[in-house]
């Protein structure tokens, strides 16, 4: 069953994230390299999530259920050797962790852990609606839901740590904040680097700018202030 599952994964689903990362590279050319990457990261967790929710499983005995702890104490009380149960908890908590890391950096207004936390919510209980009607073999249950949205929850705390960590985010002309964990990274790199190096970036910013200036445009100014020097001092005599 595990390798069922990784067979698509690796040979369908990967390849389809690193297309959109391509195709994201080449629509934002001259941008940061690290936004097709994170494009394409998104994509890919989005067709995980739709994988593993629309993958048919054998026909449960309960397809309904409503008891809340009862994965849990599934997990307690399960064999030394029985790791499923555990396995089906901890997935369910990591189900909405990429999403939650990830969909902020794009959006946003998901720009609070308890805006990710309240969508991780409804998408588990669309998830698990979905699986009920839709999906044969699978089942609803309440923990899946409380799962999810823990997950989304540590997801957005993810996401706002970089928030958290520095000063309050800017957001670029696109609308998108531009205080990310690639802005941390960047801002890591930038600490590390030498006086000279510093120095030299500097440069490299500021003589782009002044080669924009003309000419022509800073001569009438200059000659502008000596008309003006020199008639101040002619009034002052």
């Amino acid at each position: 069953m595990a390798f069922d599952g990784f067979v698509p994964v690796v040979t369908v689903l990967l390849p389809i994230s690193v297309a959109v990362g391509i195709g994201s590279a080449v629509l934002r050319r001259g941008c940061d390299p690290r936004e097709p990457v994170l494009d394409g990261a998104l994509v890919c967790s989005l067709l995980c999530v739709g994988f593993l929710v629309f993958m048919p499983q054998p026909p449960a005995v309960e397809p309904v259920r409503t008891d809340l702890g009862r994965d849990v104490s599934m997990a307690l009380t399960a064999g030394p050797g029985d790791l499923l149960p555990w396995l089906q908890l901890v997935g369910n908590v990591l189900l909405l962790v990429p999403l939650a890391v990830l969909v902020p950096q794009r959006m946003p207004w998901f720009d609070s852990v308890v805006k990710v936390a309240f969508a991780g919510l409804l998408l588990s209980v669309s998830i698990e609606l979905t699986q009920f009607l839709v999906v044969p073999g699978r089942v609803a249950a309440t923990d899946d839901v409380v799962c999810n949205t823990l997950g989304a929850a540590v997801g957005g705390i993810l996401a706002r740590m970089p928030h958290w960590l520095g000063s309050r985010p800017q957001h670029s002309a696109t609308g998108r904040s531009e205080h990310t964990v690639w802005a941390l990274i960047a801002k890591v790199e930038q600490e590390r680097r030498t006086p000279q190096e510093r120095r030299v970036l500097a440069e490299r910013r500021v003589l782009p700018a002044r080669r924009v200036l003309p000419a022509r445009r800073v001569l009438p100014e200059r000659r502008v202030l000596a008309e003006r020097r020199v008639l101040t001092e002619s009034r002052s005599r």
